[in-house]
């Protein structure tokens, strides 16, 4: 059985990491969350009923109470990899307390072929791309902090292990915002999320030792 109380892991299209010790009800409730609001996206966007990829997730987090401000763009900071970008990226507006564990959780996963062969598929669709780093920051003992970054990008040719090959974007859009998770107004959205994801939620979560 995958661990979703792991303190890093990919979930689906994601890597999120969390700083210090949360409680692992609060790392589960975030592991599920962000899948459901994932699935919801990737079938809304199949049935053509969303064409903006990251505002029908921010919405789909929202409605299961999140705290979801608008993003900021971000410019264009490096030529290094992708994976690397974003985690400048997140330490440049967030601080090295976000970055960090971001960081740590990107060096296991180019060392987790299993992990990385889940991400990479649930990222790419032939040469375009979707994908989340998310760094989690306890902000008292009932709300978390989040670093959403999000990047979508086209690939010149399909690349494997696109986060830490040499970058081969043709187009690349790259956003940013900091969500607040209250714990406490997510219990009453608990149980209906459990109850959409927890079925598959095996298969598309790998745990990462960081």
């Amino acid at each position: 059985m995958i661990d979703t109380t792991a303190q890093a892991a990919v979930v689906g299209g994601s890597l999120i990491a969390f700083a210090g010790d949360l409680p692992k009800s609060h790392r589960e409730d975030i592991y599920l969350s962000t899948l459901y609001a994932q699935r919801a996206t990737r079938a809304a966007v199949a049935d053509g009923l969303a064409g903006d990829w990251f505002e029908y997730y921010r919405n789909t987090l929202k409605f299961i109470g999140w705290d979801v401000p608008s993003p900021a763009g971000l410019p264009v900071m490096s030529a290094d990899t992708m994976g690397g970008q974003a985690v400048q990226q997140i330490a440049r507006r967030l601080g090295d307390s976000f970055a960090s564990p971001i960081r740590r959780a990107m060096a296991a996963l180019e060392q987790n072929l299993a992990a990385l062969e889940l991400f990479e598929s649930s990222s790419l669709t032939q040469e375009v791309g979707v994908f989340q780093t998310i760094p989690c920051v306890a902000n008292g003992p009932n709300k978390v902090e989040l670093g959403l970054y999000h990047r979508e990008f086209r690939l010149y040719r399909g690349a494997p292990q696109f986060l830490f090959a040499p970058e081969q974007v043709q187009e690349s859009r790259e956003q940013m915002a900091l969500l607040t998770f209250n714990t406490l107004y997510y219990a009453q959205f608990r149980e209906k999320v459990k109850k959409a994801v927890l079925a598959q939620s095996l298969r598309a979560i790998r745990a990462l030792e960081i």
